[in-house]
């Protein structure tokens, strides 16, 4: 990994590069997160003297720019999304060319905000669950957004099908633990029998959820991480956000806000939110479905973890739940 003064001399001349010899940066910080590295820093040009709080988001080192990995189509996807309703870090510029980090990058603007997701806020029980309002609510416009004028940032459409194959090269192998896939089988083919035929499409976050939100005034103020964006079913998000708000499907509810409104709720507040109709059988399939991604997920990131591949050791807690989110999918499913 780059060295932070490499990367602070790198940004200097970048930053010049793009707005003048007089701009300067400082309070480069490092930003939690697993799909990059990112910065924040400050930008001070112009006279008199402008300043300005950014992110700078690289690709990882030594990782094609493909698939998560890909920072340029994350931005290209938020600058999609400037004149929506979707609350997005303005984009500043972004690109592949190696000469200034020697890899792909972005630079947004920088939004602050506090996240939702447990243990990560000081928001009052009132101020959550109105933020999870807001939440349902920025969904609903994602979802509402036209993709097809969108479809060179954002690509092809993913059927249902795919997504369930995307998650079989990740379930079939026998380096993954046997404890944390235990029903995940059976909740496999019960997906298959009983998938949507013709779900609605749209323009899908792929990761929505509180850790992905940054809140301030009892509301949404971003949507970040755009990894997992695609163009697909949208009840994709809503099933994924009720995971996060359903203890039910967790040992360890640390991953669930303490005082937001229950899944069932949200689930009616997303259906005041759209135009078209959502069938309770549809959003039981796709909160089923969630609960089959993650714990797959888990497993696979577990077994990577456990392998010296990718350390991270918190997939330790989290795989606890994992045979437990795969019983309540099959719950819901019936």
């Amino acid at each position: 990994m780059a060295a932070q003064a490499e990367i602070d001399q790198q940004l200097g001349r970048f930053v010049r590069a793009q707005i003048g010899g007089d701009a300067r940066i400082g309070a480069l910080t490092t930003l939690p997160g697993h799909a990059g590295q990112s910065y924040s820093f400050e930008l001070e040009y112009g006279s008199p003297v402008r300043r300005e709080r950014l992110v700078l988001r690289l690709a990882p080192e030594g990782v094609r720019p493909v698939g998560t990995a890909d920072v340029v189509r994350q931005g290209r996807i938020m600058r999609s999304l400037a004149d929506t309703a979707v609350p997005v870090p303005e984009v500043r510029w972004l690109g592949n060319d190696p000469e200034w980090f020697g890899r792909p990058y972005f630079v947004t603007a920088f939004v602050t905000g506090d996240k939702l997701a447990e243990g990560e806020h000081e928001f009052s029980p009132a101020q959550q669950q109105k933020i999870a309002k807001s939440a349902v609510a920025t969904a609903a416009a994602l979802h509402q957004v036209e993709w097809q004028p969108r479809r060179e940032a954002w690509g092809d459409p993913f059927t249902l099908a795919q997504e369930l194959e995307r998650l079989d090269h990740l379930l079939d192998r026998p380096t993954l633990a046997p404890e944390t896939i235990v029903g995940a089988a059976e909740l496999r083919e019960r997906l298959r029998v009983t998938t949507p035929v013709s779900p609605r499409v749209g323009c899908v976050h792929g990761d929505y959820q509180w850790a992905n939100t940054l809140a301030g005034d009892d509301r949404v103020l971003a949507v970040i991480d755009w990894e997992l964006a695609q163009v697909g079913a949208t009840l994709i998000d809503v099933g994924w956000l009720l995971l996060f708000a359903d203890p039910a499907s967790w040992v360890v509810t640390k991953l669930v806000p303490a005082h937001i409104q229950p899944a069932e709720e949200l689930a009616e507040e997303y259906r005041s939110q759209v135009t078209w109709s959502v069938q309770d059988a549809e959003i039981r399939w796709f909160r089923a479905f969630a609960g089959y991604r993650f714990g797959v997920i888990t497993a696979f990131n577990l077994m990577l973890h456990r392998r010296g591949k990718r350390h991270d050791p918190s997939w330790e807690e989290i795989a606890l739940s994992a045979p437990r989110l795969f019983e309540r999918g099959r719950e819901l499913i019936g």
